[in-house]
């Protein structure tokens, strides 16, 4: 199995002095689910944000692919993101002002894919929301929104899924949905999946699991 994701010795301190993540190592391999299981403020977020470039660590190192994250500029992360990650908020973060189709049609023609509206349209078949094409996401469920912004991260066709605390919102029996769609896409697509989780009901679902506290491995 081939290593995708190295995290080595990795920090994280904020100009208040709190450190978010201390000394973390970890390593993900093609294919897996894994669990960054921890309580709130444990630094799970952070160390997902800083995997996918959106924060930049203090101290240590990022290695995705064998891409060096930690050394790239913000136009490196940019493009690689745009090539390689998705990422699933806890808040959705989707357009109010844009129905469910045009949410995922706007990513794949900002980031120049070809056919965009006929990309989004396949992805929403097979998240089942076909029949919530024109609506808004005021007007959809909890779990429906989550599965759009799955949606919309799975319109660049990443290689790496990354989804903090996907299921925060949603109850148990739509966060269990959530996640056998997770497994679905690992066999389907061949994703990998590095998934932040204080829910310990969740834990069948990952191959591995590393757990945070106070921003140190446990």
């Amino acid at each position: 199995m081939n290593s995708i994701i190295q995290i080595k010795n990795l920090w994280k301190v904020y100009p208040n002095k709190v450190e978010a993540l201390r000394n973390v190592s970890l390593e993900v391999f093609e294919g897996e689910v894994i669990g960054l299981m921890g309580p709130s403020g444990s630094g799970k977020s952070t160390l997902l944000h800083i995997t996918a470039g959106l924060e930049k660590p203090t101290d240590g190192e990022v290695y995705i692919m064998d891409h060096s994250i930690h050394l790239m500029d913000e136009d490196q992360l940019a493009s690689f993101r745009q090539k390689h990650l998705g990422f699933v908020f806890q808040f959705y973060y989707l357009l109010e002002d844009f129905n469910v189709l045009e949410n995922l049609t706007l990513v794949g023609q900002l980031a120049g894919v070809e056919r965009p509206q006929e990309k989004a349209l396949q992805i929403l078949e097979y998240l089942r929301l076909s029949h919530r094409l024109k609506h808004r996401p005021s007007q959809l469920s909890g779990g429906e929104q989550q599965r759009v912004a799955i949606g919309r991260a799975l319109m660049l066709d990443p290689k790496i899924l990354l989804a903090d605390e996907p299921t925060g919102n949603l109850d148990l029996a739509e966060g269990k949905r959530i996640f056998d769609l997770f497994l679905k896409l690992r066999e389907e697509r061949g994703l990998t999946l590095l998934v932040a989780t204080h829910n310990e009901e969740l834990k069948p679902y990952f191959d591995r699991i590393y757990r945070l506290k106070d921003g140190e491995l446990v």
